[in-house]
């Protein structure tokens, strides 16, 4: 596997349970928060269908690396140790290791998402909501307005027997790599506990699962088209393709309700990154996103709050 295939991985501090992240579930901006931000929970595939969607390898002893988006060197360094990226720039260093585990990928994420996703009544409910309140005039007044990032969980890795240590203190060197003798030591401390070694700080192992979780995802960013149609009859007929809510924020509402554009919106997937999408995140850029958050979350709440004649 490339180190450009690793990149887009995230690794998290915690494992989930499978069935909480299954393939082709959709997450709103916090990917490094996949059940805590507003999410959309796919169907888990069948043993019968995995095979007809995704790629898995199974995985020996092994041992995952993570470190923030803002580090160098993020990659594989090595047979058996991916260095993988943290979900977040102000996350710990962590070292994941596991006895074994497997790592699933679907074959053809765009397929997927058009014939698999999308037409998924509870899919379509999420997106649509999401959008709608997107394109407020609430939202899009907003200073730092943009188009919000939907994701969609196109791969993870399934790990068992898993210890996870981070890292509490810096020490003197500065390495992208973790040593062996930080990997040697891990069997040895309890949970809870901590251990310092010369030159590379102080760890403590937070985390340890027997059963398998997903310890690590890998997602593509959704993309949306936006356009304006005159009335429902003019919606483009294609699975990609759906009709959004009115505008129950915009300040002309009432007045011109029976009048107001309305629009639809295109999906399908961002092409692939080379690598990290948020390695020119900056801390301008986090304080950015999070009042965006805050306002399109805002602006949710308010559509699911009001009358289904008001939105139709």
């Amino acid at each position: 596997m490339s180190g450009s295939d690793e990149r887009s991985f995230y690794l998290y501090g915690v494992g989930e349970k499978p069935e909480a992240l299954p393939l082709g579930s959709l997450v709103l901006e916090k990917y490094w928060q996949p059940l805590v931000a507003r999410h959309y929970t796919h169907n888990v595939l069948s043993v019968d269908t995995l095979d007809q969607f995704a790629w898995s390898s199974q995985l020996g002893p092994c041992t995952f690396h993570g470190r923030s988006s803002l580090a160098p060197s993020i990659g594989l360094k090595g047979a058996d140790i991916a260095n993988l990226s943290v979900g977040w720039s102000k996350d710990r260093e962590r070292v994941v290791v596991a006895k074994s585990g497997a790592r699933v990928i679907l074959k053809d994420p765009e397929s997927f998402l058009t014939n698999q996703v999308i037409p998924n009544p509870r899919a379509q409910e999420c997106l649509k909501l999401w959008l709608s309140a997107a394109r407020s005039q609430y939202v899009l007044n907003f200073k730092f307005a943009r188009r919000p990032k939907i994701w969609m969980l196109t791969g993870v890795y399934l790990l068992e027997g898993a210890r996870a240590v981070i890292k509490t203190e810096n020490g003197s060197k500065v390495s992208a790599d973790i040593s062996s003798s930080l990997i040697g030591s891990l069997s040895g401390i309890p949970i809870g506990g901590s251990i310092s070694l010369s030159g590379e700080g102080a760890w403590q192992l937070a985390v340890e699962l027997d059963e398998r979780h997903v310890w690590a995802a890998q997602f593509r960013l959704v993309d949306t088209k936006y356009y304006a149609v005159s009335d429902k009859s003019a919606m483009p007929i294609k699975t990609t393709c759906m009709g959004l809510y009115k505008d129950v924020l915009s300040t002309n509402m009432l007045r011109r309700a029976q009048h107001q554009r309305r629009e639809g919106v295109e999906l399908g997937l961002e092409p692939e990154e080379d690598g990290n999408p948020d390695e020119k995140l900056t801390d301008q850029d986090d304080e950015e996103s999070q009042e965006f958050s805050k306002r399109l979350e805002a602006a949710i709440a308010v559509f699911e709050g009001a009358p289904k004649h008001f939105l139709d």
